[in-house]
């Protein structure tokens, strides 16, 4: 996410402290040329896109519907809210850290999202309450430093009626769990976008390697240029679209595609969004594998560049990849 593409409207700091009676709070006063806000501003855009994040969604009659505020004025018994369902949770996980609430209500690209983020580590500023006010002084540089050990965090988006957060767990009265989704959001969790992409590569690379000998190669590399192609121009990856473009000369091929899709209880026709990195992740590089093992990892421009690449098919149905001059390009 790009930070020009993010306003923040609203900020409250919270000192999140099971030895306290309650959360102290109040909202932070916004200064858009300052070391602290660029650091917010940063932090959320770090986050916005995170393709770990496990996701969420809710109906109108969920807790999290109920609590959230309509408009930014209202943001203050929402912040009320977390910060006590926060203060109870630390009482009862003995493992769970006390630290800094960062509670964000941001408009992204015309959206209202609000973001919250308990800092565990003040390694670059304290939190502390004087004369009744919570506030925040640095300790050292805050720029550029910001890494997701030292915090949890949980965006949730309004109008979609969407959340997704950090998979950050913790025994909360003797059960592990998502503390963020299981105990203060109340919301059941799907797979992250990571974890849903790289399931359905395994099961098409494990169908590959159980079902073709010779041609393995050559399908892996197929699949992943359909993978690529699908996710460019629809913004999702299908296991049905793999399964009819790339299984579809060996029925027994499909029948164990889809045998290891139930075992992974992934849905034949239900599609995976895919975000602008994960594209782009999949355009960087794809490997081609020849038959005794040998990969070459290859920029995708070159792959479709015909002044580099050539492919002819054999009369044994196999593909023969002729490499011309790659000007050092290729790995």
């Amino acid at each position: 996410m790009n930070k020009s593409q993010i306003t923040l409207d609203r900020v409250f700091i919270a000192s999140i402290d099971s030895k306290k009676a309650f959360v102290d709070y109040n909202e932070y006063i916004l200064d858009p040329e300052g070391e602290l806000d660029r650091y917010m501003l940063q932090l959320f855009a770090f986050n916005y896109d995170n393709t770990s994040a496990k996701k969420a969604t809710f109906d109108d009659d969920s807790f999290v519907a109920a609590i959230l505020p309509q408009n930014p004025e209202g943001f203050d018994a929402f912040v009320d809210v977390i910060s006590d369902k926060m203060h109870t949770m630390l009482e009862q996980s003995v493992e769970m850290l006390s630290g800094t609430g960062l509670f964000i209500w941001a408009t992204v690209e015309e959206q209202p999202i609000i973001a919250f983020f308990k800092l565990n580590f003040q390694t670059r500023f304290t939190c502390s309450v004087k004369d009744g006010s919570v506030k925040l002084e640095k300790s050292a540089r805050l720029l550029p430093a910001h890494t997701q050990k030292e915090y949890d965090f949980f965006y949730i988006n309004l109008f979609e009626r969407q959340a997704w957060m950090s998979d950050a767990k913790c025994h909360v009265n003797g059960e592990y769990v998502n503390f963020m989704a299981d105990v203060i959001l109340e919301l059941s969790l799907r797979k992250s976008e990571k974890e849903s992409v790289k399931i359905l590569e395994q099961a098409a690379l494990d169908t590959i390697k159980e079902c073709y000998e010779q041609e393995a190669p050559q399908k892996i590399f197929k699949y992943r240029q359909e993978a690529m192609a699908e996710a460019k121009d629809f913004d999702v990856l299908t296991p049905q679209n793999t399964m009819n473009r790339v299984f579809q000369d060996k029925p027994e091929a499909v029948e164990v595609y889809k045998a290891k899709l139930e075992d992974m209880q992934v849905p034949l026709d239900r599609p995976v969004e895919v975000s602008k990195k994960t594209k782009t992740a999949l355009k960087k590089k794809q490997k081609i594998v020849t038959e005794n093992g040998i990969e070459i990892s290859v920029p995708v421009a070159l792959l479709e560049n015909k002044e580099v690449f050539s492919y002819e098919e054999t009369e044994l149905g196999t593909v023969t990849i002729r490499i011309h001059d790659t000007k050092s390009e290729i790995k």
